[in-house]
C-alpha cells in the first residue's frame, strides 16, 4: 500500500486533473506462508496484480521492482521505474554489550530470521556457526518476533522500514551492499501497464532516468543466472554522471561458496553490462552453482512425485 500510495502521489503531483484509485489485490506470496523455496512457480508477489491490468480491471501495477519476473506478461510494458529508495540490507536486534548491532558481535549458535534464500546464503558465509530460521510475513509481524525474542537477529531491506516507519526510526545497522549483495531491483518500484493502453505516455518523464538504467543492468544479469526466489543471487548496480557500476553474486544456499564480480560501463549500456556481470561469474563457478541447485531441485520434484 505504501508502494502504490507513493506512485499514487507522483500521479498526481503530474496530473492534478486525474482521479487515482487503489485496488488491493492478494497475491501467492501474500496467502501462501511457506518458506519461498516451497512455494512452486514464479511470480509470488506479481501474478495476480499483473494479471488486473492485463485484463483491463487495473490500468497499471506497482510491483516492488525486486519481486518481478524476468519476463513479464506479453502485453506488459514498464512504463516508469522512479527514484530508488535505499537498496541495501540492515541487521534488525542483536545489540552487543557495546552496542554494536551485526552479525560478528552475535554469539555461537544465535538465531537469524529470514525469508531470503539469498540472505541465507550470506549469513551462512558469513557466520557457518549462526542458526538460520525462515521469517515470513509483513514487517510488523517480523519486528515483533525480533522483539519477543523469537530470533535473535532479522535481516529486512532497508526500503521497507523506510517506507513503513520513516519517523519512527527503528534500529538496524546497514550491511555493506559490496559484499552483501542486494536483491536485484531491491529498494526500487516498477510501474507496469498494457502496451497500447496510453499509459505509457502518461507516465512519461516520471521515470529517473539512473534508477532506469540500475534496474535494467540487474534484471539482465538476474535473467541470465535464473535469479528468483530460490537461487541465491544479488546485484546492484549504481549509476552516476552516466557512468555504471554494478556488482553481482551467486553463492550456494550451504554458505560454502560465494562467487563476486564487478564491472563497469557507461549507463547507455545497462542490459549489456548486466550479461556481462552474469557470464563472469558464470565462468567462474556460477555454472556448477546452478547445476547443483537444478539436480536438488529435481530430486526435490521427483521425490514429491513418488
Amino acid at each position: 500500500m505504501r508502494q502504490a500510495d507513493a506512485v499514487a502521489s507522483l500521479v498526481r503531483g503530474a496530473h492534478p486533473e486525474l482521479t487515482v484509485e487503489i485496488k488491493i489485490v492478494s497475491t501467492t506470496g501474500d496467502r501462501d506462508v511457506r518458506p519461498f523455496r516451497a512455494i512452486p512457480g514464479k511470480g509470488l508477489f506479481t501474478t495476480e496484480v499483473e494479471r488486473e491490468v492485463m485484463e483491463g480491471r487495473a490500468d497499471i501495477a506497482v510491483h516492488s521492482a525486486k519481486d518481478l519476473t524476468a519476463d513479464i506478461a506479453s502485453r506488459g510494458l514498464l512504463v516508469c521505474v522512479p527514484r530508488r529508495a535505499s537498496a541495501h540490507d540492515v541487521v534488525i536486534g542483536g545489540e552487543g554489550p557495546s552496542g554494536e548491532q551485526s552479525l560478528g558481535s552475535l554469539p555461537e549458535g544465535a538465531v537469524v530470521g529470514t525469508s531470503s534464500i539469498r540472505r541465507r546464503a550470506l549469513v551462512a558465509e558469513a557466520r557457518a556457526d549462526l542458526e538460520i530460521v525462515d521469517l515470513r510475513g509483513n514487517i510488523d509481524t517480523r519486528l515483533a518476533k525480533v522483539a519477543r525474542g523469537d530470533v535473535d537477529v532479522a535481516i529486512l531491506a532497508a526500503a521497507g522500514l523506510e517506507r513503513l516507519a520513516p519517523e519512527d526510526p527503528i534500529s538496524s545497522r546497514p550491511l555493506d551492499p559490496s559484499w552483501w549483495v542486494p536483491a536485484a531491483g531491491q529498494g526500487a518500484l516498477a510501474v507496469e501497464a498494457r502496451a497500447g493502453s496510453g499509459m505509457e505516455e502518461l507516465f512519461a518523464g516520471l521515470s529517473d532516468a539512473s534508477t532506469w538504467a540500475e534496474i535494467d543492468c540487474e534484471r539482465a544479469f538476474s535473467s541470465r543466472l535464473e535469479g528468483g526466489c530460490t537461487v541465491p543471487v544479488g546485484c546492484l548496480a549504481r549509476a552516476s554522471e552516466g557512468h555504471l557500476v554494478a556488482t553481482g553474486f551467486v553463492g550456494s544456499p550451504d554458505g560454502s561458496t560465494g562467487l563476486r564480480d564487478r564491472v563497469s560501463g557507461p549507463m547507455s549500456e545497462a542490459s549489456t553490462l548486466g550479461l556481462e556481470l552474469a557470464e563472469a561469474i558464470l565462468a567462474a563457478g556460477g555454472e556448477d552453482i546452478l547445476d547443483d541447485l537444478r539436480a536438488e531441485q529435481s530430486d526435490e520434484d521427483a521425490a514429491g512425485d513418488g
